[in-house]
């Protein structure tokens, strides 16, 4: 089977065997799951990277992934160009990490695939700051202090996140062979008519751009059953043929997934008082009460609620467990959290 998620970030939890389990997902050699860009797995040739790639290569599944704009295009280019089931792909880790390139058809399981990564970075508001630069440190200092985000050339963001002229036109070449019909696009980011309807305005985060502009023709031509991609950081079906991915798994064809129960920051399912059955790290499974909700996460990770949770029978509070840990709640609470300080 085909399944697809989001955004990773270098955070590779949802794809461990323990969150498989919990999920109920048994995948094999046999199957493959996409994620729809920013990866972070090449981000530095570090003991991490060694790390992550032991990681993947004793998962029985394989990922295939497209760019997005968070992701070390220096490092990526290390790796060689190859022809893989119709198109151009990097073996990252072999026949496990596969890297599809911008502008392939690819023909998987019987299916055909239309990839297209990169996006515009939108937190670079302190500016893409250059170390050659003889006032570097003076504008990281300014940046700092207003608070603003920035990135460093070439350490963390890359003029690549967009794409070339070649590659743009090699994409509509590969399209025409096919005759402009694909069963499914894979994008990072998404067309500028799909763009605005994520961010309406006024005063929108995320602009048009040569990219979105590029995927706006594409919309026009191809025929297409249906389009996943990531980028936004949300888990959305926009409408009937779009879907927006970031910490969901779902099969390919599950075109009416419930998003509803996916976490989200500022938004905890749970509250004070529920009884609810969590898993341990190690796999154990434990029962107790919600203590203390935290919202918009802690100072650990902020990508999603976590939970205080006392249980009574391990004589033990268990601190920070993320609501995607949660199985299922034994019991309503007495107060909504609203009412907690956070």
């Amino acid at each position: 089977m085909i399944y697809l998620t989001g955004d990773t970030h270098a955070d590779f939890t949802r794809l461990s065997k323990r969150y498989m389990k919990r999920k109920g997902f048994h995948l094999t050699a046999d199957d493959y799951i996409f994620v729809c860009g920013d990866m972070g797995f090449c981000w530095a040739p570090d003991r991490t990277f060694v790390y992550n790639c032991n990681f993947f290569q004793e998962k029985p599944y394989t990922v295939l992934w497209v760019q997005g704009n968070h992701e070390n295009y220096d490092m990526i280019k290390e790796f060689a160009v190859e022809e893989w089931h119709g198109g151009k792909v990097r073996h990252i880790v072999r026949d496990k990490v596969i890297l599809l390139e911008r502008g392939q058809v690819f023909h998987i399981d019987g299916k055909t695939f239309f990839t297209f990564g990169g996006a515009s970075s939108h937190d670079i508001q302190g500016g893409i700051l250059d170390r050659n630069d003889p006032d570097f440190k003076l504008k990281l200092i300014q940046a700092k202090k207003k608070g603003l985000p920035c990135r460093i050339l070439r350490e963390s963001w890359w003029p690549e996140e967009l794409p070339t002229e070649e590659e743009m036109s090699e994409g509509l070449e590969n399209l025409d062979k096919v005759n402009y019909e694909v069963d499914y696009v894979i994008t990072h980011c998404c067309s500028t008519s799909v763009q605005n309807i994520l961010d309406p305005g006024p005063g929108q985060l995320y602009e048009p751009d040569v990219l979105t502009d590029y995927l706006e023709q594409i919309e026009g031509k191809v025929h297409y059953k249906h389009w996943y991609f990531g980028h936004y950081h949300l888990d959305k079906k926009v409408d009937s043929t779009h879907t927006l991915l970031y910490r969901s798994i779902i099969s390919l064809e599950d075109t009416d997934t419930d998003f509803s129960k996916v976490p989200r920051i500022g938004h905890p399912m749970y509250r004070h008082g529920d009884i609810v059955t969590f898993m341990l790290w190690n796999g154990e499974v434990v029962t107790g009460k919600i203590m203390v909700v935290d919202a918009c996460g802690t100072f650990e990770q902020s990508e999603e609620p976590s939970y205080d949770i006392q249980s009574e029978e391990k004589k033990c509070l268990y601190k920070h467990i993320l609501e995607s840990e949660i199985i299922r709640r034994e019991q309503k609470g007495e107060l909504p959290c609203q009412q907690l300080q956070l």
